[in-house]
């Protein structure tokens, strides 16, 4: 008589799925893509660097002119729904916290982008400026290797000290379910955070 076949492991969210067993590249790849995750995590809070957001031919808006304001900078893709929905709910933001000190600013990254901001600004009426820069000197900005898959939008929270305190790209869970809830949540915290040096 034939030994019986042990049954398999069961997912454990849903148990109609067998789970399956990672062979060792598996694991090792696994291994890299959580390592980076949380170096990229250890990486924050930072002091973000100046950068300039372009407003038009030789015209520039820094990250410093906001001395002592917290920060909601948006990069956007003009034609992206995502950043289309995210520049409306960006506008009650801004307007619901002005008076504390918040001041959020917009920038397209794609090829071209100034050549679509005009078409943008009369379709969606942003509350704050937007600009345009070139992707090489985001992904910089953001520490980022300039090959990296940025999702988008990214939004990056900068306390009013200077330090980039949160950075969420557009397959972050922040962006499913309430999105203006959670945007507000770690807003809040970013001002928290900015008030205890």
């Amino acid at each position: 008589m034939a030994a019986p076949k042990p049954s398999p492991r069961k997912h454990r969210n849903n148990p109609d799925l067998p789970v399956r067993k990672l062979g060792v590249r598996n694991r090792i790849a696994a291994l890299l893509v959580a390592s980076a995750l949380l170096l990229g995590a250890a990486g924050l809070p930072r002091k973000a660097g100046d950068f300039a957001i372009q407003t038009g031919p030789e015209k520039y808006t820094w990250l410093s002119q906001y001395q002592g304001k917290t920060l909601l900078v948006a990069f956007i893709l003009t034609y992206c729904q995502h950043c289309q929905k995210t520049t409306g709910i960006l506008n009650a933001i801004q307007k619901d916290y002005a008076a504390k000190g918040v001041q959020v600013l917009g920038s397209a990254i794609e090829d071209m982008a100034s050549l679509h901001l005009g078409d943008f600004d009369k379709q969606f009426h942003p509350a704050f400026p937007v600009g345009y820069d070139d992707r090489r000197y985001l992904m910089k900005f953001l520490d980022l290797p300039v090959d990296d898959n940025l999702m988008m939008p990214a939004l990056v929270f900068i306390d009013k000290n200077g330090m980039i305190r949160t950075i969420v790209q557009g397959d972050d869970p922040v962006f499913t379910g309430d999105q203006d809830k959670n945007l507000r949540q770690i807003l809040e915290k970013t001002i928290a955070e900015g008030n205890r040096k």
